[in-house]
């Protein structure tokens, strides 16, 4: 066999290794599919009748998951949020987005009004709103009556007259046992 021959036979078998590692290479690539796009929220944001600071935190969740996180900003003089929702992926977002998921989305750690479905094929605007419950006022608090004497209601928090009591019944046998003393001295 000539040089020749023997080159152009391993050019060739070179040539086809390399093509057959890059198919293979090119079949593993096409066999793994792109992640799925997040499902985009946007909209503005209320508390109670009023723009939340800059910074409160947004969150979404499907079910028990959290399902992406976000923060207020302003734009244009009005408190605002954009936060992506990532697609259910078992291993980097488990029991997050499928195609018509209920979201719940919570401002500052509250509960929101609204709620979305979870859609990546188009921008889901949704304004935001949380009311809370005024808190009623308390009855004011019951002017106690009187002490009785004898009995252990003290107008100083953690006292009681019998103990008040022992303590000056104390003070009085220890300045009459004082002067027995002394007398005993003097005698």
């Amino acid at each position: 066999m000539s040089r020749v021959g023997r080159a152009i036979r391993m050019a060739t078998a070179a040539a086809m290794a390399a093509a057959l590692a890059g198919a293979l290479v090119a079949g593993t690539a096409l066999g793994q599919s792109p992640p799925n796009p997040p499902s985009r929220f946007v909209g503005n944001v209320t508390v109670n009748g009023t723009q939340p600071p800059p910074g409160t935190l947004i969150e979404a969740r499907i079910g028990s998951s959290t399902c992406g996180v976000s923060t207020v900003f302003y734009a244009n003089g009005e408190a605002r949020y954009a936060l992506d929702s990532p697609a259910l992926d078992p291993n980097s977002s488990p029991g997050c987005g499928a195609d018509g998921s209920a979201v719940s989305f919570f401002i500052g750690g509250q509960k929101a009004n609204e709620t979305g479905s979870w859609a990546n094929y188009r921008l889901n605007t949704i304004n935001l709103t949380v009311t809370q419950a005024v808190p009623t006022a308390a009855p004011p608090a019951k002017t106690p009556a009187a002490p009785v004497a004898g009995s252990t209601v003290s107008s100083r928090p953690g006292t009681s007259l019998p103990l008040i009591e022992f303590m000056l019944v104390a003070a009085a046998l220890g300045l009459a046992g004082v002067g027995v003393a002394s007398r005993v001295r003097n005698s």
